[in-house]
């Protein structure tokens, strides 16, 4: 079926302005980024050797303390605000991250009050809090600017996938359809369950090229590899013969649709054709650890000068880029070839 398609990755991606602050990964990176900015402010304050380091200790605690109340609050309000418009989405996390710096600021007034210290004892300063509030409002505005342009990258990223896709979903190769067609009119008059079940076969692999739905279970995504290679069995006889190596209980974890199939395809075109006697394909799909992995091997047909050219790099980078974009370094693509196997696998993450 075309060589190709894939877009699971491209309904996985998070546009949303805001990123997820309830992700320990996101928090890391903020601390880090925030102690940095408190390193530098604390350097830009004339100081002695001595008093450098309160002035430190003193503006990394306000700063970590600000930013982990913003991304707290961030974090139980991002859905809600994620469903607004950009606009309303900028304005409203400003207003948010503006009130909690103020009601921050505010209570540390009221303690140092409380403490009852001096201007000379106080680490507050004098304008304490006209100054908090003009640093907060021109970082605010450039971590939200950062944000904004970060969302317009990943809906360019999408849309560019989704194009791909699109034009991908339109290469039905040319051979296939046409010998799939000889083979159902040449079985038409002789064997007309055959050929019946040929066409219900085909016409599953084009609803599933043509479906907006990028995400299915490996189930589903075995019964289209099936479907296609009962088609090929047709044409080719004897010279194709099918190994399958399935755990049965991972048949319901969600993959990426047509990732499997087109490699199939590959297999047959590149492997089986150019051969006289054509070959074995071996099918796997297991856990290693945690990760599904999916193999598809078929005979190398290089060593005897016989292969077809075109269509394999450009189906393999196709599925190297959708594994990335859905699943990021979780997912690995890699191909062992030798002079007598060529062996492509996919290992996915799986719960």
């Amino acid at each position: 079926m075309g060589n190709e398609r894939f877009s699971g990755e491209a309904d996985k991606i998070d546009t949303g302005l805001l990123p997820d602050f309830c992700d320990v990964r996101v928090i890391f990176m903020l601390v880090l980024i925030v102690q940095m900015l408190a390193i530098v402010l604390a350097m830009a304050i004339p100081s002695t050797k001595a008093n450098f380091w309160d002035y430190l200790a003193f503006i990394s605690m306000m700063l970590q303390w600000i930013a982990l109340l913003n991304a707290a609050v961030l974090c139980m309000s991002r859905r809600f605000l994620n469903r607004l418009s950009v606009t309303l989405t900028m304005l409203s996390s400003y207003l948010i991250m503006m009130v909690v710096t103020l009601v921050f600021a505010l209570a540390l007034i009221r303690l140092n009050s409380w403490m009852r210290l001096d201007v000379q004892t106080s680490p507050l300063g004098e304008y304490f809090l006209l100054r908090i509030l003009i640093m907060a409002a021109a970082i605010y505005a450039v971590v939200l600017r950062y944000f904004y342009i970060q969302q317009q990258w990943k809906l360019n990223l999408q849309a560019q996938s989704r194009a791909e896709i699109q034009a991908l979903k339109a290469r039905i190769r040319p051979h296939f359809l046409f010998n799939s067609m000889n083979t159902i009119a040449s079985l038409i008059s002789f064997m007309p369950d055959k050929a019946e079940k040929a066409v219900e076969d085909l016409a599953d692999l084009f609803r599933a090229s043509l479906k907006e739905k990028n995400i299915h279970t490996l189930k589903h995504e075995l019964d289209l590899t099936r479907s296609y290679l009962d088609i090929e069995k047709l044409r080719l006889g004897d010279r194709l013969q099918i190994d399958w190596d399935v755990d049965n209980s991972l048949i319901n974890e969600e993959i990426p649709a047509l990732s499997l199939q087109p490699l199939a395809e590959n297999a047959i075109y590149h492997g089986i054709e150019p051969l006289p006697d054509g070959g074995h394909i071996r099918i796997s799909a297991q856990r290693d650890g945690e990760h599904l992995r999916l193999e598809v091997s078929n005979p190398s047909s290089d060593a005897a000068g016989l292969t077809h050219t075109g269509g394999n790099q450009m189906a393999q980078d196709n599925i190297k880029q959708r594994l990335r974009l859905a699943y990021g370094k979780d997912a690995r693509f890699f191909i062992n070839a030798t002079k007598q196997d060529y062996t492509v696998t996919l290992e996915i993450p799986v719960t």
